[in-house]
């Protein structure tokens, strides 16, 4: 599975000359090569509703800036990015808005995309990603039984251990000084192999 990048974003209605556009096209910038080479999703506000997704024409004196919705578009062009969201996310008076958007690096990636009633002014968009997360297999863990410790032999074992920890060259390693506690335990416990279990690497990062 390759690894995947999810980014939010926000853009403030007052950002007339495009400036947070901007903003994110420089931290997609430096991404680098992972453009590429990982599955990237942008999702957010970008108050935009003057930009037709099915052409990508900006609609003009709509009373939204065009100069940020131009830049907008040359973001998705200069960055290879598809936007999937078709359905307005915003009702306001007679006008429906499409204001949030997902775009992704790769057209696959979103096996399903839903725009349901939301808990605010805004729908709320629901997405089923194309991925599946990558199993790490964990080894077998050793843990010991206490309560069929041979306690006697331990005792003893540890009298044995005072004398050759004391004599023994105090230039020894901490690993080795750790080894001969260690040894004990395994001596003198009784151990139980446990099942392995799988551990889900899912491991975002943020793009600043």
């Amino acid at each position: 599975m390759k690894p995947i990048i999810i980014c939010t974003f926000y853009r403030a209605p007052h950002d007339s000359q495009g400036t947070q556009i901007e903003e994110l096209d420089l931290s997609l910038s430096k991404l680098g090569n992972k453009i590429n080479t990982h599955n990237v999703i942008i999702t957010g506000d970008f108050n935009l509703p003057n930009i037709n997704w099915e052409n990508h024409h900006v609609t003009p004196n709509s009373g939204y800036s065009t100069v940020a919705a131009n830049k907008l578009l040359s973001l998705v062009e200069e960055h290879g990015l598809i936007q999937h969201v078709n359905e307005p996310t915003r009702k306001q008076g007679n006008a429906n808005n499409i204001l949030d958007l997902v775009f992704t690096n790769r057209p696959g990636l979103i096996k399903k995309l839903n725009v349901v009633d939301g808990i605010a002014d805004h729908n709320t968009i629901i997405i089923d990603v194309n991925i599946s997360p990558k199993r790490k297999h964990r080894p077998k863990r050793k843990n010991f039984i206490r309560n069929k410790a041979d306690h006697l032999n331990i005792q003893k074992s540890l009298d044995d251990f005072t004398h050759e920890y004391f004599s023994l060259n105090q230039n020894m390693t901490v690993n080795d000084k750790w080894n001969l506690v260690s040894k004990i335990n395994h001596q003198h416990y009784e151990t139980l192999c446990t099942s392995p279990s799988y551990n889900f690497q899912i491991q975002p990062s943020l793009v600043q």
